[in-house]
């Protein structure tokens, strides 16, 4: 039986009653998943004895495209503000804070690739997380770019009530926006996999293709903390199973659900042939009990969410569709993309100009990947990663957010510096009865870092920054380099005591004044237009 018959409860099957035979245009559809805080171990084409994801394995052996070296950030708003806008985190933001900030994460002047799509006739859509931005109202969806939106403004929140603290100071009130307003009597009202399921459903039904391509941005609630698994979590029998277990790996298989349900309206809509499925976590899985979550696998990775191990930074990504070549499906590719470069790979997709150059802004540094996907060149374009600057901000499991927990990828060296939050290495089912939180702490790699060959030893085992000097050195003076082109840093003239001030402040107690007088207890922004 399969997960999309089984889980799935009947209201919100969907699915297009009437085939209406494959429809093709000059533009393909482009269609853009992604998954919450998923571990490197929590999927079943790497753990298949433990993790029920029956319907991305299929799509992966038999349609896709496994992508073995995808990068993001390590935590959610960077890398979301990283796939909008086309920029590495450290061009855009690297700071989770910057969604409550008068400029945002992804600061407006930026063209998002729902802008991009938009003005070449996509009709755009955004469902699910958002955390790019939210007191202004020109940062939320519909003012970015996306014709159409429903989901959370911040960063997480129940499963079940949609409610969190938002950008107040006045406990917690509901987070559900629908376009340009809350979505008042929809709160509440169902678990947050069947929501964006049923969006994403009824996005594809009402899709007309005369009316233009389709470009759509599900970004999935689960497998995000709080650990709210339904049904799902039976797929764990607690006999073999803890409950931490079973609830977070539930989200993993809920995501598995609805990927299974999207991509089947796709095909009977006639869709399906002429797109492009992307799917990417947003980060690596939160694994330690100093993260909110702390039941991700990572294994046999390193570290983990707020970490710059590969386990933070290296993600669960493929690619699908009917675009992909035949040769191509069912095949990994093991050369590097990062989530800044389906930006310009979606442009070229639909002949749109990736070129966007703000005033006072970094441009983009997406790299185009069509031709790698396509196997049309044997070797990704990308051979450098700037995974995270010096000033990238990031908790320590023992102290406040500090500054510097930092990574570089030259070729096949990956160079980690300063303090990460932890540093343990996980086993294929994890965590289990005999899991033990103590010993979790920070460790050190130092402003000189420490080296790894990512390739020869992907669980960062072995430091060769006293073996290889000349090499350490190389990625330290490109790494400091490239540390001085971080947005906050050369937006505040250099002074890193002050890294965000040009962004603006929020207003926690307008915020909590308009939630409850103008929103009806919903959080919604603050200044117009």
């Amino acid at each position: 039986t399969t997960m999309r018959n089984a889980a799935m409860p009947q209201s919100i099957m969907l699915v297009a009653a009437t085939v209406i035979g494959e429809v093709v245009s000059s533009k393909p559809n482009i269609w853009l998943t992604v998954g919450d805080d998923m571990g490197w171990g929590n999927a079943g084409w790497h753990n298949s004895a433990n993790v029920v994801t029956p319907e991305m394995d299929r799509i992966i052996k038999e349609e896709g495209i496994e992508l073995d070296r995808h990068y993001v950030f390590f935590y959610c708003s960077p890398t979301r503000s990283s796939l909008m806008t086309g920029r590495l985190p450290a061009h855009v933001s690297e700071d989770n804070n910057n969604a409550c900030t008068e400029v945002g994460a992804a600061p407006r002047a930026m063209a998002t690739i729902a802008d991009k799509l938009r003005s070449v006739g996509y009709k755009t859509h955004q469902i699910g997380k958002w955390h790019l931005g939210q007191n202004h109202n020109s940062s939320t969806p519909t003012g970015r770019g996306f014709d159409t939106s429903i989901g959370y403004l911040g960063g997480a929140e129940d499963h079940y009530a949609d409610t969190n603290g938002g950008c107040g100071s006045c406990g917690n009130k509901v987070d559900l926006w629908r376009n340009i307003g809350p979505a008042t009597g929809e709160n509440g009202t169902l678990y947050s996999a069947y929501r964006y399921n049923r969006e994403a459903l009824a996005i594809i039904d009402r899709h007309d293709p005369a009316e233009g391509p389709l470009f759509t941005y599900l970004a999935l609630q689960c497998a995000h903390a709080p650990n709210q698994a339904d049904i799902f979590a039976n797929l764990y029998p607690s006999a073999t199973y803890t409950s931490a277990y079973a609830d977070y790996n539930g989200m993993i298989s809920a995501i598995d659900s609805v990927v299974g349900n999207v991509t089947a309206a796709l095909k009977a809509k006639g869709l399906w042939s002429n797109t492009l499925f992307v799917f990417t976590s947003d980060n690596g899985g939160p694994s330690a009990a100093s993260v909110s979550g702390s039941s991700a696998n990572n294994y046999p990775l390193r570290g983990g969410k707020h970490t710059a191990w590969e386990g933070g930074h290296r993600v669960l990504a493929w690619v699908s569709g009917g675009l992909i070549p035949l040769t191509m499906r069912g095949t990994k590719l093991e050369g590097y993309i990062h989530g800044c470069d389906w930006y310009a790979t979606f442009c070229g997709l639909a002949g749109a100009n990736a070129t966007d150059n703000p005033p006072g802004m970094p441009g983009i540094d997406s790299i185009d990947q069509w031709p790698y996907l396509t196997g049309a060149t044997q070797e990704s374009p990308r051979t450098e990663i700037l995974l995270a600057s010096a000033f990238a901000t990031h908790p320590k499991a023992d102290t406040a957010v500090v500054n510097g927990s930092a990574a570089l990828i030259v070729g096949k060296y990956k160079l980690v510096r300063y303090t990460q939050q932890y540093c343990f290495w996980m086993g294929p089912v994890y965590p289990n009865a005999s899991t033990d939180h103590k010993g979790e702490g920070s460790c050190d790699c130092g402003h000189d870092g420490c080296l790894y060959d990512v390739f020869a030893d992907p669980g960062e085992h072995n430091d060769l920054s006293s073996s290889m000097p000349d090499i350490a050195t190389q990625l330290r003076t490109r790494a400091e380099e490239l540390d001085r082109t971080q947005i906050d840093f050369v937006k505040s003239g250099g002074h890193p005591q002050n890294l965000t001030g040009w962004r603006g402040q929020g207003n926690r107690v307008l915020a909590c004044e308009l939630a409850e007088t103008k929103y009806g207890g919903f959080w919604g922004p603050l200044w117009f237009p």
